[in-house]
């Protein structure tokens, strides 16, 4: 018995492909205009005070009475921003005010570590890749695996993050002329 079956693959494709970009459409949309609202200078200073490393255009991105300011206090420069101000941490955009601010939130870790090296840890793999290594499966079987701690560490929540939140005022020109 011979059942043809259709060759045509492009109907499938097309369904499978269209439902993957509805859904990606719903999940993406609202998030669009604020990714195309957010002025390029706010993010280039956030992305300065995340890390110690030097971003490029951070001092160019104040306006020049802001700029004063920087320079009364040794900043004069991408690389001096990021040796007095910039820490390692993460930020992330929340909004735009009714005021034309753009705000931002920094998080700080205050206890700073490996989040996946401690969340493996917690979730007991050394020990048990060690029993299992020496051929002590019941110990393997029997070391805990705390999965609410691993997910603590993944988290971030046992790092104790210091929050700020940072509102940029712009000029015309995109130069930031006010932080609150």
């Amino acid at each position: 018995m011979h059942i043809r079956l259709p060759h045509a693959r492009r109907p499938v494709v097309a369904v499978f492909g269209g439902a993957l970009f509805g859904a990606a459409l719903v999940g993406a949309g609202p998030v669009v205009p604020g990714m195309w609202d957010r002025p390029a200078c706010a993010e280039t200073v956030m992305k300065a005070v995340s890390t110690e490393q030097p971003v490029a255009g951070t001092y160019n991105c104040f306006d020049r009475s802001l700029q004063t300011g920087l320079v009364s206090v040794g900043i004069d420069s991408d690389g001096a921003f990021a040796t007095r101000v910039g820490q390692n941490g993460e930020y992330r955009y929340l909004h735009k005010t009714e005021d034309g601010g753009y705000i931002y939130e920094y998080d700080r870790p205050m206890l700073p570590h490996d989040k996946v090296r401690a969340a493996i840890s917690a979730l007991g793999w050394p020990k048990t890749s060690a029993d299992l290594r020496s051929g002590n499966f019941s110990a393997a079987w029997n070391e805990s695996h705390d999965l609410a701690s691993a997910w603590a560490e993944i988290t971030g929540q046992t790092q104790k993050p210091r929050s700020q939140l940072f509102t940029f005022y712009l000029d015309g020109k995109g130069k930031i002329e006010s932080v609150k």
